[in-house]
């Protein structure tokens, strides 16, 4: 996590297979899948992105995501730190 001037930043990283660039644009939307086969080995509806980008959105932030196959995917979340409350860290 990063405090920034206005903004707290928090960025999610793994290591797994990565996410191929042409499937990062559709990651947000709703019911959307990277690996969509019926042979994949986890479930999952496709609504967990769809869901986390609304939330952050309407907290008026941004969510985003860098992928590179083979090497890993990060998720940076930005939120506004609203002036009018103190921000604690634990």
């Amino acid at each position: 996590m990063k405090i920034l001037p206005h903004d707290i930043q928090i960025k999610v990283i793994d290591n797994g297979i990565g996410i191929p660039i042409e499937k990062q644009k559709e990651l947000f939307k709703k019911f959307y899948q990277v690996d969509a086969t019926l042979t994949r080995e986890k479930g999952g509806s496709g609504l967990g992105l769809s869901i986390c980008k609304g939330i952050i959105e309407n907290h008026g932030g941004t969510i985003s995501v860098e992928s590179e196959l083979n090497q890993g995917t990060t998720f940076t979340i930005t939120l506004p730190i609203n002036s009018k409350s103190p921000v604690e860290i634990s």
